[in-house]
């Protein structure tokens, strides 16, 4: 046979491949919704709620419904393709374990949904937040680890992950194009017939890309757990060169920089920066995929450079790790504990977990172990009463107490007068770092809205002029007051007043504008379509005239009221108030 035809036959065997493939996938999409179908049927739901939420168009803080439809799909598709895969490794298919587990979703999104809209403050909001992070990342995790959790050994759980790696690339690109086309599509056509269009359409179809096409495509590259199981783990050539000629070459450069860095501050005798822990936290990263991704290597008897390096490297990650240790001790000892100090120390105690993790040879499955601390770290991290919103609270709490046991006060609450004589106190001594940093934590628990606070120190008090890097002086303010009504008063309920509500409310810069003599501002009430404006004069508010604000169809009855304008100076401006919303 001449070159020629050799050629010609590769090419009619390549387009013949080419064709058997993409002839493929209309059976591939078919078998995903019979293998998957509680997952593509959320998928499809993904897709309604999510324009029936952009069709909304309200803020998602304003409707329970509106949050709940953008948080709880997703997960849910995840959930149920996890439990679609864990009994098809076990051979069991039944209709209860999906049941149970969408109910029990179902339930906790719903309580996190009202118990976001009861918070009266950003800790409470922070600690949902961190709740929904917690159940997504182990959703998406379960994914992969919970089919083969029985297994003695990575092999099916390695196979697995490639395939599935690279089924969502190719997902990916299909999806990509096909939102290119009909984007494109769309364009011509408003132009060609002179149509003036939204960019509704345009968003209609971005939904449908990602939400319906993206996962359905990707349900239909997922292998099955039998061909995982069967398959022996095996690199490609592709997957070689790029262990060898960039994953090794990076995590060297990075390893070998910390390195240079640990000579210097030993030589030099000073403490790491901060920026070390990112640092860090990229090694380990770039380490740990390339020790998942080399799994041939080490499950080979042969003894090879690429097994031994695969001990090496986390080895080498050790020193690393303990200068992370170091930094975050430094930071600790110099600004205190926080929620964002606290999460990092948490993921320095993962890493060290995971290098042990890796160089036991008598730990077979290490995947599933890394995945089981982690999710375990990140329940505690976030959940209880070792999360991080609550240790910190604690923290801060106790340093607030200690610092008014040492400035004589012993009755709690303090009032008004005593509140701010005793955050005085504090100021005259701010070059001392643990009383600037006790400032710095009623300033940031204040502006919270902190119910604890409330029950040590006036919650109205603002600290502005805490010393800074960033600020070290005082300026003059154009509006300053502060309104406290008696606790013994009452408010004479309005006319026609249909509705009334308590608040307390810390005002954003641009919710509120001081010109000329009058402060304008606006609230929008939680449950209200519609965003309430008022206004108020500095003459009314430096003679403290301000028992009632009222607009068209609302009135504000004054209980308590900050306010300190400061010129050209956003940022260290503040409003707030305390009251009584009336609505009609």
């Amino acid at each position: 046979m001449t070159t020629f035809a050799r050629i010609a036959g590769m090419t009619r065997g390549g387009k013949e491949m080419d064709l058997t493939a993409i002839k493929k996938y209309p059976s591939q999409i078919s078998t995903a919704f019979k293998r998957f179908p509680l997952a593509a049927a959320f998928a499809i739901f993904a897709t309604i709620a999510f324009i029936y939420v952009y069709e909304g168009n309200h803020e998602l803080t304003d409707s329970k419904l509106l949050y709940w439809l953008s948080i709880y799909p997703t997960a849910a598709t995840m959930i149920a393709l996890t439990i679609s895969l864990v009994q098809e490794s076990r051979k069991k298919f039944s209709v209860i374990p999906h049941a149970v587990a969408e109910a029990v979703w179902l339930a906790i999104s719903i309580a996190l949904v009202f118990y976001h809209f009861s918070a009266n403050n950003d800790t409470e909001r922070t600690y949902v937040l961190a709740t929904w992070l917690f159940i997504y990342t182990t959703s998406f995790l379960s994914i992969f680890v919970a089919p083969f959790f029985k297994q003695k050994d990575e092999n099916g759980f390695w196979i697995f992950l490639m395939k599935n790696a690279k089924a969502a690339v190719v997902a990916t690109a299909i999806s990509a194009v096909l939102l290119a086309a009909i984007d494109g599509l769309l364009f011509g056509f408003f132009n060609l017939f002179d149509i003036k269009a939204s960019v509704r359409p345009f968003v209609y179809s971005a939904t449908i890309s990602s939400c319906t096409i993206f996962p359905i495509l990707f349900f239909s590259g997922i292998p099955s757990i039998d061909e995982s199981l069967q398959e022996t783990p095996a690199l490609n050539k592709f997957q070689t060169s790029t262990n060898k000629f960039i994953f090794l070459p990076v995590v060297s450069l990075y390893i070998l920089l910390l390195y240079a860095y640990i000579a210097k501050i030993i030589i030099q005798w000073e403490m790491p920066k901060g920026m070390v822990s990112y640092l860090v936290s990229a090694s380990m990263l770039l380490m740990l995929l390339r020790v998942t991704q080399m799994l041939p290597e080490r499950i080979n008897p042969k003894p090879s450079f690429e097994k031994k390096l695969l001990k090496i490297l986390p080895a080498a990650c050790i020193p690393l790790v303990i200068l992370m240790s170091v930094g975050i001790i430094r930071r600790i000892s110099d600004y205190g504990i926080s929620e964002g100090r606290y999460y990092i120390t948490a993921i320095n105690i993962f890493y060290y977990i995971i290098i042990a993790i890796l160089l036991i040879d008598k730990i077979k499955c290490k995947s599933r172990y890394i995945a089981i601390v982690f999710c375990s770290m990140f329940f505690i991290a976030t959940n209880g009463p070792l999360s991080a919103i609550n240790v910190t609270h604690r923290v801060w709490i106790n340093s607030i107490k200690t610092a008014l046991v040492e400035e004589g006060y012993n009755k709690f609450p303090l009032n008004d007068e005593d509140s701010r004589e005793f955050i005085n106190r504090l100021e005259a001594k701010n070059n001392i770092p643990h009383i600037k940093m006790v400032l710095s934590r009623i300033q940031t628990l204040n502006i919270r809205g902190d119910k604890e606070l409330a029950q040590y120190v006036d919650h109205g008090i603002v600290i502005l002029h805490i010393d800074s890097p960033h600020h070290t002086k005082k300026q003059a303010s154009v509006l300053k007051a502060a309104i406290r009504e008696p606790k013994d008063n009452y408010f004479d309920i309005p006319q026609n007043v249909s509705k009334v509500s308590y608040f307390y409310k810390t005002f954003r810069q641009e919710d509120y504008e001081f010109q000329g003599d009058t402060l304008f501002f606006q609230l929008k009430p939680k449950n209200l379509d519609k965003t309430l404006k008022f206004f108020v004069t500095k003459e009314a508010l430096e003679q403290k005239n301000v028992r009632f604000l009222e607009t068209e169809g609302a009135k504000i009855g004054v209980e308590k009221l900050d306010v300190n304008i400061i010129k050209d100076d956003k940022k260290e401006s503040y409003f707030n108030i305390h009251g009584f919303l009336f609505l009609e």
